[in-house]
């Protein structure tokens, strides 16, 4: 069953059911308010009689019971045996109704020959001290009519409400399925074409459906993005994994070729084989250390001196550099919550990347502001192109490729970088003038 036809199906029969309570009460409380209300009426005569007999003691009995001789019915005295001893009526029809004595007061609605009444019978005592019961019955038909006319206005009313819902909740089905239908047949073109279509958003209301296009929209701009991103980073990983296999696979054939008759072509091989195989080694490596930094996750960070970790990074580093690493910090203590292991691996590419591309010293400061905290790395190199600077961090990106080849570089360091930045919440920025070195700021919030 569709969404549209259970959402029409569902919505009118809550309504309808609701409808039924509601009009079924409104017909039950109306009949009994207005017997209640006739009731009322017929105890208030019955006690406006006794009262008219206590105080007119000359006034008979039968002259009484004429006085207050309702518009259509019966007024009588029942004797405890149950037979009537006086009665008057508008119709004598009416004197064939049983008569009954009970000691207390009683109210009662019947019927009787295809006619409704409804009676009040209440103890008292006639002029010659026997308890008896004085009776009001009264025909009630109109009331009936009445009643009986409303509960036919409410059940042609409750068809009519119930075809209009029936219409209506088919309607608001429609609007309510439509953005779904336009996502379903949006994912039924991106499995047919392996395209990235969008969900057109036409009414930019804050409700469930629109949020959820919204969504959609932006998963499919991540996925697009994404599936952008590894299409280039496979097709560059293929180029770089691509020149050093060649250059292995050449010189393999050569070897076979002359490699038992020529010394010197034997050595030469085995020098360029190694040193390709050391070359895909470290590209292998580097894009295992980048699949690796995705892995971090929130339950792995702890709260750590990044103050000390610095220093001990650096003094550590210090030893394999030709270069002079200078700190400048004004806090001995600055507390953060990190993944170590990655914040140390950030700091070695950055003070690494300094090093290959600059023969003069490296400066380090750290900055304690209110909101972040602020690590730079400088140096005094070649500097890095305007045009270049926008995709330092892309996955295998290299400036200079025949100069990044020479130093041994493979354009990931950065990427990797740049992931473990991220995945601390923070971000890093770059500013370099060719020929007067750069500076890359590490900006973590606190």
């Amino acid at each position: 069953m569709k969404l549209r036809t259970r959402i029409q199906l569902s919505t009118t029969v809550v309504l309808i059911v609701l409808l039924i309570i509601a009009n079924t009460s409104i017909y039950l409380i109306f009949q009994n308010r207005a017997i209640t209300s006739e009731h009322n009426r017929l105890v208030n005569t019955s006690y406006n009689i006794i009262e008219e007999l206590n105080k007119n003691k000359d006034a008979s009995m039968q002259q009484v019971l004429e006085a207050y001789l309702i518009s259509d019915g019966i007024i009588r005295t029942v004797d405890g045996k149950g037979h009537p001893i006086r009665q008057v009526t508008t119709d004598d029809d009416y004197l064939d109704i049983k008569s009954m004595y009970n000691d207390d007061q009683m109210e009662d609605v019947f019927s009787y020959e295809e006619s409704m009444f409804v009676s009040v019978s209440i103890p008292t005592i006639d002029e010659n001290g026997e308890v008896i019961n004085l009776q009001l019955v009264e025909n009630v038909d109109f009331l009936f009519d009445t009643i009986h006319e409303l509960k036919w206005v409410l059940v042609f009313a409750t068809i009519i409400v119930i075809i209009i819902l029936f219409v209506t909740s088919g309607f608001l089905g429609r609007v309510i399925s439509l953005p779904i239908q336009r996502l379903t047949q949006t994912m039924k073109t991106i499995e047919e074409e392996g395209s990235f279509e969008q969900i057109t958003i036409t009414n930019r209301t804050k409700d469930e459906l629109t949020e959820m296009a919204m969504t959609f929209n932006r998963m499919i701009s991540k996925l697009e993005e994404s599936y952008t991103k590894q299409e280039q980073f496979v097709s560059d990983a293929s180029h770089e994994l691509k020149t050093p296999l060649t250059v292995i696979d050449s010189y393999v054939k050569l070897l076979k070729r002359w490699g038992k008759e020529r010394p010197d072509i034997l050595e030469e091989a085995i020098e360029a084989i190694g040193s390709e195989a050391n070359r895909m080694k470290y590209l292998t490596e580097q894009l295992l250390q980048l699949a690796k930094s995705e892995e971090i996750i929130e339950n792995e960070k702890e709260v750590v001196n990044i103050v000390s970790i610095v220093e001990t990074t650096i003094q550590r580093l210090q030893q394999a550099f030709a270069h002079d690493i200078y700190i400048r910090n004004e806090q001995s203590t600055i507390q953060m919550k990190i993944h170590e292991q990655s914040f140390i691996q950030l700091l070695v590419i950055l003070l690494d990347n300094a090093k290959k591309y600059s023969d003069d010293h490296i400066t380090v400061e750290l900055k304690d502001k209110k909101d972040s905290v602020n690590i730079s790395v400088t140096d005094k190199g070649v500097g890095i192109p305007l045009e270049a600077q926008a995709h330092v961090f892309d996955r295998l990106y290299r400036v200079d490729k025949a100069r990044s080849r020479k130093t041994g570089g493979a354009g990931l360091g950065l990427s990797i970088a740049m992931r473990i930045v991220e995945q601390h919440g923070g971000h890093i920025t770059l500013e370099s003038v060719e020929g007067k070195g750069a500076t890359f700021t590490i900006i973590l919030p606190k």
